[in-house]
């Protein structure tokens, strides 16, 4: 069973602080704001007065960043502590909890539309059974990407993409618009294996 760890080291807060804030363990998947760029990060426990988070980009106390959930809930919050990629936010107001974390995916199709996608621009390789052509990635999430292409795609089509530093990914186009497709893949990518990926190629 989880178990919730509050925002920030024990060793700075008393025991009855500790009661009064630990609410909610989970790990969901949810994009961090920081700057002008998005990343996603797993959301490790909340609480009223702040959360705890694991993320993959370098954060410093005091900065102020945001968590937007799949349910759309924006929380802001202020860098109290950061522990390798770990880092633990503040709220300025208490939150309701419950409120923030009551939707909830219906279905597998809904969730996996619900994943968190991530600007990120490269070159990859797009093939069907028919051609293979040179795409630009322009978004992805563990369960599909947005591409550009130059030539057409039909939907429903039988694809591999190819990623620089990423295994060959199945997937299906469910929607075109002009050069632009849309690909579900047929499986999650690993979480940290996307979020790394994502790291290296922004500082790259």
């Amino acid at each position: 069973m989880l178990r919730a760890r509050s925002t920030e080291p024990s060793h700075n807060r008393s025991p009855e602080r500790r009661r009064h804030e630990r609410q909610l363990a989970l790990l969901r998947v949810a994009l961090l704001h920081a700057g002008d760029a998005s990343d996603i990060c797993v959301v490790r426990n909340v609480s009223p007065n702040g959360l705890s988070a694991r993320v993959y980009r370098r954060l410093t106390v005091g900065e102020q960043v945001e968590i937007e959930f799949r349910s759309g809930e924006l929380l802001t919050g202020t860098v109290v502590w950061e522990r390798e990629c770990d880092v633990g936010l503040v709220f300025p107001e208490p939150i309701d909890v419950a409120a923030v974390l009551a939707s909830r995916s219906v279905s597998e199709a809904t969730k996996r539309r619900a994943l968190p996608r991530i600007n990120v621009e490269c070159i990859g390789r797009l093939s069907t059974t028919l051609q293979s052509m040179e795409a630009v990635l322009r978004d992805i999430s563990q369960g599909g990407a947005s591409l550009q292409v130059e030539d057409p795609v039909s939907e429903l089509s039988n694809v591999q993409l190819l990623l620089p530093d990423l295994p060959p990914i199945a997937g299906v186009v469910r929607w075109t618009s002009g050069k632009t497709v849309g690909v579900s893949f047929n499986g999650c990518i690993a979480f940290e294996q996307l979020a790394r990926w994502i790291r290296v190629r922004r500082e790259g």
